[in-house]
């Protein structure tokens, strides 16, 4: 691509797009404005879980705990201490400190008003099993509580610390209508507060000056407001970026990024959380492909991927690190020994001869239908194309998606996978191996066991070591194979300061985003 043969595209998708003009923010008025890729709905996570709202809440709400995620650690946020009474209980001592932003202060009552919440059959929450470990949440004081849970639960801190944002019971509790709370003017204790949500317009923030219990995981960024716009359409957020109505993009597609950061005052981020992208093959041979259920095909086709390439088309040289397993080290619960199967299409082709296939066979890829997505599965065709393995690739809506994984017709898919959000291994166990039949792909037993096992063991050695035998067997059969990173990507005037590569799903926390 030309340097800037995206500008003369874009600009005309500006004309006519009411959005706030260049004049209007820049640092020299303390004010960051931020494209949204969807409409507003509010700022809940609970009701509208998407990667927009995880950031929004994360800047007005705080969660009893915070995970640093540079130095690998939990650290304390509305609770200054927390201790394991036993395997299944938690006790924490909250901060009597803090007020939450119409003035009322914060106490044990907003903890256990939270959960009692979220674990009421009455309440329509869309991922509710994130919180279905915990039994009760009991009172012990003013500013103590303990979290009782109906099973060890190993992952119960990073739960807490991830997505677990505390509401008040002063002010959510007394109203019916929580979408229209989330959406009119909600409170929290975070580092900034709410000063209008228009749907068709924006949310505006503004930094909550009384803020100062983040410590090290969590500090107050240093910009005074943030306007978050509603723009959907990915050319016109491209467009307001080129002329000044936006500071800062997400995921523009790294050409793009190239692009716009060959014009003065514009930088790339790109930063490494938990996201990947990765392969998963039926098997089980549910999709009607007989040749998949061979392990020496499942080999050949790991060993044609050439991920040394995925890696360079997703980064294009930068440092970023490519998994080695279907885990990030960093995270609870990931080990494992064996290798990933080395780039070999001679190899690759031997095996298929020996299974009956030396000419090959055809199949089909499933992806999603965004770039990334379908760019990686076309990459990986085109190189089994090299074995004799005619691939296609399928980009697919997620409902039409869930209709056909139930219905068992995905051969093949490549696409990201989140690795969870979080440094656990719960969620990447949860959604892949300790699934439903009719989620399963692989018909292994042994490998749904151990994955169960995994997220009931309290002691982190013996977890691991479960850990292993998932990861390994995994690799050994040739069910899944990371095919490379998913680093986050933002776009951005030279203004900001942007630390990529938080482990939430939108890629930055609030506190990653200053004005330098």
């Amino acid at each position: 691509m030309k340097p800037f043969s995206i500008v003369a595209t874009v600009l005309g998708a500006a004309v006519g797009v009411c959005v706030a003009s260049a004049s209007d923010a820049q640092k020299s008025k303390d004010t960051m404005r931020l494209g949204m890729n969807s409409h507003i709905q509010g700022i809940t996570y609970y009701l509208d879980p998407n990667p927009n709202t995880v950031f929004q809440s994360e800047a007005i709400q705080d969660n009893l705990i915070i995970y640093d995620e540079k130095n690998y650690k939990f650290e304390p946020l509305l609770a200054k201490a927390w201790r394991r009474i036993d395997d299944k209980t938690l006790e924490f001592d909250l901060r009597d400190d803090i007020k939450w932003h119409d003035g009322e202060k914060f106490d044990a009552d907003d903890v256990a008003y939270t959960f009692k919440w979220i674990l009421d059959p009455k309440s329509k929450i869309r991922f509710k099993g994130n919180w279905e470990f915990i039994e009760r949440v009991e009172k012990m004081g003013p500013f103590q509580v303990r979290i009782h849970a109906k099973q060890p639960t190993p992952y119960d801190l990073t739960r807490l610390a991830y997505l677990s944002t505390i509401e008040a019971e002063h002010a959510h509790g007394a109203v019916e209508d929580k979408i229209a709370y989330a959406a009119g003017k909600p409170i929290g204790t975070g580092m900034y507060k709410v000063v209008e949500i228009d749907r068709n317009k924006h949310i505006l923030l503004e930094r909550n000056k009384s803020y100062n219990h983040g410590g090290v995981a969590k500090p107050a960024s240093n910009i005074g407001r943030l306007q978050i716009i509603p723009i959907l359409d990915s050319g016109t957020q491209v467009a307001q970026f080129l002329i000044g109505g936006i500071d800062i993009l997400r995921d523009p597609g790294l050409s793009t990024a190239e692009d716009l950061a060959q014009k003065p005052g514009v930088e790339i981020a790109m930063g490494q959380g938990t996201s990947f992208m990765y392969m998963a093959i039926d098997a089980k041979g549910r999709a009607g492909v007989p040749a998949l259920t061979d392990v020496r095909v499942r080999r050949a086709l790991m060993m044609a991927v050439n991920r040394a390439d995925i890696l360079e088309f997703v980064t294009h040289g930068r440092k970023i690190p490519a998994p080695k397993a279907m885990c990030w080290d960093f995270q609870a619960g990931c080990a494992y020994s064996r290798a990933l199967y080395p780039y070999d299409p001679d190899g690759a082709k031997k095996l298929l001869a020996e299974a009956g296939y030396p000419n090959g066979f055809e199949l089909e890829i499933t992806t999603f239908t965004n770039q990334s997505n379908k760019s990686v599965a076309q990459i990986v065709a085109n190189q089994w194309s090299k074995i004799g393995v005619k691939a296609s690739v399928a980009p697919t809506e997620i409902g039409a998606y869930r209709k056909k994984q139930g219905d068992g017709k995905i051969q093949v898919i490549v696409t990201g996978w989140p690795g969870g959000g979080n440094p656990d291994t719960q969620g990447t166990i949860e959604f892949i191996y300790d699934v439903p039949e009719s989620r399963d792909y692989t018909g292994d037993q042994m490998l749904k066991d151990l994955a169960a096992k995994s997220l009931t063991v309290m002691d982190p050695q013996e977890r691991q070591n479960i850990g292993r035998q998932v990861f390994d067997r995994s690799t050994e059969l040739a069910y899944f194979m990371p095919v490379g990173p998913g680093p986050s990507l933002f776009v951005h005037t030279s203004e900001l300061s942007v630390n990529a590569g938080a482990f939430s799903a939108f890629g930055l926390n609030p506190q990653g985003l200053r004005w330098k």
